[in-house]
């Protein structure tokens, strides 16, 4: 059921932003470049920060980097999607815990939703609730924002299962930043996100 929910959920977002296509259109060619010059300008300069750290947690920091811009860029139409990604599903970058945490947290006090004391009593032990980001979507508070770039990506610590990030994302368009300790976690050979810290 709580597959369910992220299916519909993703299937509505990428409907309701269907109509900003057609600027995605014209932007895709120079946002593309700009998020892999992005991707390298972070990872050049992150390479003498994590000099200490593992080739993991570098591959974790780049994978994070990437697909946070990728996805909520695709998501409001700032990127286009590839035919193949149109025609499947869409793959998630969060665990199916986080993302049923977060979709609870989104949900608070409304229809069909938790309380904030049901919520609370729910995830106190897996996730700290109090930077939960109540009311708000993922990864970013609004949900019409403009093109997304990540400006800062450091590894703050390593955990038994992966490795925690303090980020900033920011919204270009609408000159906003937003900070976050995001822990990824190591999936298959691949990473997901587990956790976000929103302040």
């Amino acid at each position: 059921m709580k597959q369910f929910i992220i299916i519909l959920s993703s299937a509505i977002l990428l409907v309701s932003c269907n109509g900003k296509h057609n600027e995605g259109k014209k932007l895709a060619g120079s946002i593309d470049s700009n998020v892999n010059d992005s991707i390298h300008q972070h990872t050049t300069a992150a390479g003498k920060a994590i000099q200490g750290a593992s080739s993991e947690a570098v591959k974790a920091r780049e994978w994070l980097i990437g697909s946070i811009e990728n996805s909520l860029n695709k998501a409001n139409g700032n990127l286009e999607n590839s035919n193949e990604e149109a025609e499947e599903e869409v793959k998630s970058i969060y665990t199916t815990q986080y993302s049923a945490y977060k979709i609870d947290a989104i949900n608070v006090d409304l229809d069909d939703g938790l309380t904030e004391d049901e919520f609370i009593e729910k995830w106190k032990g897996k996730y700290n609730t109090e930077l939960a980001g109540v009311g708000f979507g993922f990864l970013v508070p609004e949900q019409d924002y403009g093109l997304i770039k990540v400006t800062h990506c450091e590894l703050k610590n390593k955990t038994t299962d992966g490795f925690v990030f303090k980020v900033s994302i920011e919204d270009t368009s609408n000159h906003t930043k937003y900070n976050r300790d995001i822990k990824v976690v190591i999936a298959a050979k691949s990473f997901l996100i587990d956790d976000v810290l929103e302040y």
